[in-house]
């Protein structure tokens, strides 16, 4: 078992300002139309972030961000971890709102979220929400435990989700990340316990890249995923989405 691991408390999320081209978001958003069009062309989320990659702005970034990552859980964790990167489309409107009010932690180290598309602004729009503050020493046990208990809570009907939500914002527990088309936000979100609100009117669109999963989920987080990626195919979801970020 995985021992205890201890982050810096200096976490926070990171803004980087018109990295993605308007024609780059333009060719992946056309591609995500596709998919819902009448003889609908699958919109894999791999090749909508290769798409990115061919922007030197990006790729410089990915591969800084990916290195200072790598080196803090070289450190942390005395071992290296490879680059494999999980790539998710989410489209989220008022189909999906299930899908919405559900904190958690991610099951990788970092995160790269790339707004595509907002929707209109009102009291819910599909912003980011983080909690603080973030965890600060992580064991396999706690971080199963906490699987369990946001799994719980994913299950609650979504009218109680969203009061809860709710609440949190009026009590400040976490803060609203207002996106940008075109810019980048690196977090860690397996220190950052974060959510999304459900969308009233319109469609928001993310792509979202992780990296460097450490295993503290005894196995756990790669069943959910497989799962979530064999229940995406029976559905014969074009948009390549899952749940949550």
């Amino acid at each position: 078992m995985a021992e205890r691991i201890r982050f810096n408390p200096d976490v926070a999320l990171a803004a980087f300002s018109s990295v993605i081209p308007m024609p780059t978001l333009a060719a992946i958003n056309a591609a995500i139309d596709r998919s819902f069009g009448e003889q609908p062309e699958r919109a894999e989320p791999f090749a909508m972030a290769e798409l990115l990659r061919r922007n030197e702005a990006f790729r410089k970034l990915e591969e800084t961000v990916c290195a200072e990552t790598r080196a803090m859980a070289t450190t942390l964790l005395k071992k290296s971890l490879r680059w494999e990167a999980f790539h998710v489309i989410r489209c989220a409107s008022t189909s999906t709102r299930n899908e919405s009010h559900c904190r958690h932690y991610d099951s990788h180290l970092l995160t790269l979220l790339i707004p595509l598309k907002l929707a209109p602004d009102g009291v819910c729009n599909g912003d980011l929400l983080v909690y603080h503050p973030p965890r600060l020493a992580v064991s396999t046990v706690a971080n199963v435990f906490c699987k369990l208990r946001h799994g719980i809570q994913r299950n609650l009907p979504f009218p109680i989700r969203k009061w809860l939500t709710l609440r949190d914002l009026r009590r400040g527990r976490c803060n609203r990340v207002p996106v940008e088309p075109g810019s980048v936000y690196v977090f860690n979100g397996f220190v950052l316990q974060h959510a999304n609100l459900d969308v009233e009117v319109g469609e928001r669109r993310s792509l979202l890249i992780h990296y460097y999963d450490p295993g503290y989920s005894a196995g756990l987080s790669g069943t959910v995923r497989g799962v979530r990626m064999l229940w995406d195919r029976l559905r014969k979801n074009m948009t390549g989405m899952y749940p949550g970020t």
